[in-house]
């Protein structure tokens, strides 16, 4: 069993990509065309990533909220200390569809009054990025406990299959030795049977 399940957890692992392609540039928000580092998320709802940004920022010690008219999260003071030069930092963050069961999400930076970008915040940038791969990890541990959950639900299906045909055949095998008893106890009737109608 215990075998089956690491084998089925590699499995899983395998098919999900290591990291995401961070790309970097203006993307529309609240304040017009910013700076922001995006990736796409797939085979997860938009709605299931949205859920999982909300849990994912909580650990960065600020208030988050849904701008609902303009579908966008904001995240005010966070505390990551992955960006050098900053006490608090807040964050924009908006989640597109792309497809089915894609999603796009968007990612920005404010510190301060200015959006960060590698042309002119280069070693902060590092750090939100750093920021972001979290985040891509964070969905991807999400999406492999999912698809373990999945798989070990298949297995006790398949387990709970393969008692039901043990149990059938051992009933099947019951019923051929009591057939056999039934047949041998027929012959030996048919034999007293003969004998009687000898002797009568």
């Amino acid at each position: 069993m215990k075998k089956v399940l690491i084998f089925l957890a590699i499995q899983t692992i395998a098919h999900l990509p290591l990291f995401a392609q961070y790309t970097e540039g203006e993307k529309p928000m609240t304040q017009g065309l910013k700076n922001a580092l995006s990736f796409e998320i797939k085979d997860l709802k938009t709605s299931k990533v949205e859920d999982l940004w909300q849990d994912f920022v909580k650990q960065f010690d600020c208030k988050t909220k849904k701008d609902k008219k303009m579908d966008e999260y904001f995240s005010d003071n966070a505390k990551i200390y992955y960006i050098p030069s900053t006490t608090s930092i807040d964050i924009f963050a908006n989640f597109a569809e792309r497809g089915k069961n894609a999603t796009e999400a968007s990612i920005f930076f404010l510190d301060n009054d200015r959006f960060l970008s590698t042309a002119s915040n280069a070693e902060q940038m590092k750090g939100a990025t750093e920021f972001v791969r979290q985040f891509d990890i964070y969905v991807q541990k999400y999406q492999t406990k999912e698809q373990l959950e999945d798989e070990q639900k298949k297995l006790k299906k398949l387990e709970s299959d393969l008692k039901k045909l043990i149990k059938d055949n051992e009933n099947l095998h019951k019923d051929i030795e009591n057939y056999k008893d039934k047949i041998k106890k027929a012959e030996s009737d048919i034999v007293k049977n003969t004998g009687d109608q000898e002797k009568a």
